[in-house]
């Protein structure tokens, strides 16, 4: 009796050791992982998995409306961490691409919650970092980033983060958000055509200054438009989800919403050429920023988002997963305007 007692505790044993090995030793070791989830299936990369295509992230995600149909450009990524800058002519050689090289590891913690995670003694910025993606809801992707300053790099009083995300079929190349345009306020959109040239580059919180740089500072990804700022925190653009443009009634929203707002600044590129050696306007780099002001050693910072993607229903739907949004956050965000 006691010898049969015995073995099916080894067995136990064993069993929970294997286990255990699947979900912590064997993630840490991977190079990409597998996202299967009620709304969603694709790949996570590490950066050296995605090298060749800007590194960590998504490569494809797919909207299971759409099966085989990538979000994002199957030679590029989404949802990268792309680059750290501080407006310091200093740090100019590492203000660029940093976070697409410096060693990172994937953890998966069950069948729906991954991370991707750089310690700071690989961080070229000394910048201990996080990134946890959430497929639990249907239709949504939460995510939660932490970091930790280790060094002291900020002489101009800030430490500015950016993702990217390289999508492949877009309406338009246009994002969109509740905000002031000169003296306007109301719904603008960033992106527009000007002339032979279209809107680039970033969007920053209504009620914040502009961020300070000096000269012979990395400034590409620094600059804010100075006519137009956002006043709730999202954004969205319109997909299409079967990638025929010929098709109209299959729309998908593709919203991403923040937490916060004076530390989140929009950002909008189109660097993808078409046929005829123009930006593709279906191709555009829907991007957002988190800035730390006055960032301290050994600090932790982050912020919380959201990114939905669903069939498109029209403005209200976007007001609605903004209130979802606040409830399930706890957090009192910017509230709907009162229009006429």
């Amino acid at each position: 009796m006691r010898h049969g007692i015995s073995n099916n505790l080894v067995k136990t044993y064993l069993y929970v050791f294997l286990i255990y090995g699947l979900l912590t030793v064997g993630a840490n070791s991977q190079t990409t992982l597998d996202v299967n989830s009620a709304s969603f299936e694709g790949v996570l990369h590490d950066n050296l998995s995605n090298k060749k295509r800007q590194g960590s992230g998504f490569t494809p995600l797919i909207f299971k409306s759409y099966r085989g149909l990538n979000l994002f450009r199957d030679d590029a990524v989404g949802i990268n961490f792309e680059h750290i800058f501080n407006g310091a002519k200093e740090q100019n050689d590492i203000s660029m691409f940093t976070p697409r090289h410096d060693p990172c590891k994937l953890k998966q913690f069950s069948s729906r919650r991954f991370q991707i995670h750089w310690p700071n003694n690989g961080s070229k910025w000394g910048m201990e970092a996080r990134m946890d993606y959430d497929f639990s809801k249907e239709d949504y992707v939460d995510l939660v980033f932490e970091c930790i300053p280790t060094r002291d790099l900020y002489s101009k009083g800030f430490v500015a983060m950016m993702w990217a995300s390289y999508m492949n079929r877009a309406i338009d190349r246009k994002i969109r958000f509740w905000g002031k345009e000169g003296d306007r306020t109301g719904w603008v959109a960033f992106g527009e055509r000007k002339g032979k040239r279209f809107e680039v580059g970033t969007v920053s919180n209504a009620g914040v200054e502009d961020l300070p740089y000096e000269g012979g500072a990395e400034t590409l990804n620094l600059i804010e438009n100075s006519e137009k700022k956002f006043i709730t925190p999202f954004y969205y653009g319109l997909i299409d989800g079967d990638h025929d443009l010929k098709t109209t009634d299959d729309r998908l929203l593709y919203l991403v919403l923040f937490d916060q707002t004076e530390s989140i600044r929009f950002a909008m590129w189109n660097f993808i050429k078409n046929n005829a050696g123009n930006p593709d306007s279906h191709s555009p780099a829907w991007d957002w920023q988190y800035v730390i002001r006055n960032p301290e050693v050994g600090m932790s910072y982050g912020y919380k988002a959201r990114v939905v993607v669903k069939p498109f229903k029209g403005i209200e739907q976007i007001w609605r997963e903004y209130q979802t949004w606040s409830e399930d956050l706890g957090v009192k965000l910017p509230p709907r305007p009162v229009q006429n």
